[in-house]
Parts: structure tokens; C-alpha cells; sequence
């Protein structure tokens, strides 16, 4: 089942978009310029999220700039739909901007193809990864690796983990061992103790390789640890062997 958050500056936007939608979808929508709306939709985890923007500036977009900075809608697979201008301003204001974008003017064919196209982004495999640090360079590396064959989560603490877990369970961990607040130690036991994270797969980023700290990663029994700087071939092949 395919989730879908739907935003848009008018109602009938919403309206001609969900027409598009491919059957079977679970839809939560909300108006741009509702923010209140907006805020109450972190509780829900799309795998992807629309936005249509007509005659946009930068307060309509407080809602969803605020979403956006939530560790885990940050990453989220995103369609923009709108003008050039609308398109450029959403883009200036927004963070991770848009994975995809098509003209407002475009027929229902084409925004039926662009919402085919960003909802690929997450269900290229049904097998979906959580990783977990702090580094964003590094998340964003392992999303890069990942994307194209998993659905992927990335977040950077162990208490975005915990959130997550709350609401999805994931078929692998790939959890940093050092971290602030919450190391990584701390976070595996945390996610042990969850009734849905008992069985989940956990695999250590670790970036140190002195044998104590391997034998600590260990002694928690993981399926596995990789040192950082990990590869896109490392990765890929841990996931082959854990999954």
C-alpha cells in the first residue's frame, strides 16, 4: 500500500490530483497555507509527498518548510507541480527541495507519468532500510547507494529511530555506533526492547576499527558492522547478507 501526502495552495488542486492517483493509495491531504494542518501530518510517514503550488510566496510555505526539517519527512521523495515561477520560489524556500518537477500546464497524462515516476523513488523493492546517523553527508551517501534498490529512511539520532519505529518497522537497521545522546549501543538495546524491533536486522557503522571497539559492537550481537568509510559495494553486499 502506497502513502501519499497531498498539499496544495487550493482545494481544487487537491481535487484534480487525487483523480490522478493510481488505485489502492492511502491519502492524507492538507492546504498549503495550513500550517496547523501541516504540523499534524509528521505523525503520519507518506512514501511520498505532492505538493501543487499556484501563486506561492514564502509564508504558504511555512507549513511544508517546517515538514521538511523533521528528520524523517526530510528525505521523503517529493513531486512539485507548478509555473516556472512557483516552482523557482518553492525551491528558494524549501529544504531538501524536490526530487521531481512538472509544469503546472502539463495534462493529466504527464502529471499521471511524474507521480508514477516519484513514487518509483520508493517502491523500486519492497525491502525497506532505516539508517541512523548523526552524519548527514553520510546519510545522504548511503540514501544515494540504497535508493535505487530499497525504500530508505534515513535519520540522525537514535531518538528519530525510536519515532520511526513507532510507526514502521523496517527489514534493516544500518545504526551508527557513535553518536551523541543516544550512542549507538544505547539505541540497539532501545530498539531490542520495542515489541516490533526485536527481530529487525542491525548492522553497525562504526568509524573506528581498533579491535576493542569492534568487540564491543560485537558483544551486543548484531548481524554484522561495516567501517566507515563504508562503499557502496560493502553496503550493498552487507544488505544481500542480512535481508
Amino acid at each position: 500500500m502506497i502513502k501519499i501526502l497531498l498539499l496544495a495552495t487550493r482545494t481544487q488542486a487537491i481535487e484534480r490530483i487525487k483523480a490522478l492517483l493510481p488505485p489502492g493509495v492511502t491519502l492524507r491531504t492538507a492546504l498549503l497555507a495550513n500550517q496547523t494542518a501541516i504540523k499534524f501530518e509528521t505523525k503520519f510517514v507518506p512514501d511520498v509527498i505532492i505538493v501543487h503550488v499556484e501563486n506561492v510566496n514564502r509564508q504558504k510555505l511555512f507549513g511544508i518548510m517546517d515538514l521538511r526539517e523533521d528528520d524523517i519527512h526530510k528525505y521523503l521523495p517529493m513531486l512539485l507541480i507548478g509555473d516556472e515561477k512557483d516552482r523557482e520560489i518553492f525551491e528558494m524556500n524549501v529544504k531538501p527541495g524536490s526530487d521531481r518537477r512538472i509544469d503546472l500546464d502539463a495534462d493529466d497524462d504527464a502529471i499521471k507519468l511524474a507521480i508514477a515516476g516519484v513514487i518509483d523513488l520508493r517502491q523500486v523493492d519492497e525491502k525497506h532500510i532505516l539508517i541512523v546517523d548523526d552524519d548527514t553527508v553520510l546519510l545522504r551517501s548511503m540514501r544515494a547507494y540504497l535508493e535505487n534498490d530499497y525504500i530508505v529512511t534515513a535519520v540522525k539520532s537514535g531518538k528519530m529511530a525510536l519515532k520511526f519505529m513507532e510507526k514502521q518497522t523496517p527489514d534493516l537497521i544500518f545504526l551508527d555506533y557513535m553518536m551523541p545522546e543516544w550512542d549507538g549501543a544505547t539505541t540497539f538495546q532501545l530498539i531490542r526492547a520495542t515489541e516490533n524491533g526485536r527481530r529487525v536486522p542491525i548492522v553497525f557503522l562504526t568509524g573506528v576499527n581498533e579491535k576493542e571497539k569492534v568487540l564491543e559492537c560485537l558483544a551486543l550481537k548484531p548481524q554484522g558492522y561495516l567501517v566507515k568509510p563504508v562503499t557502496k559495494e560493502a553496503v550493498l553486499l552487507k544488505v544481500k547478507e542480512v535481508v
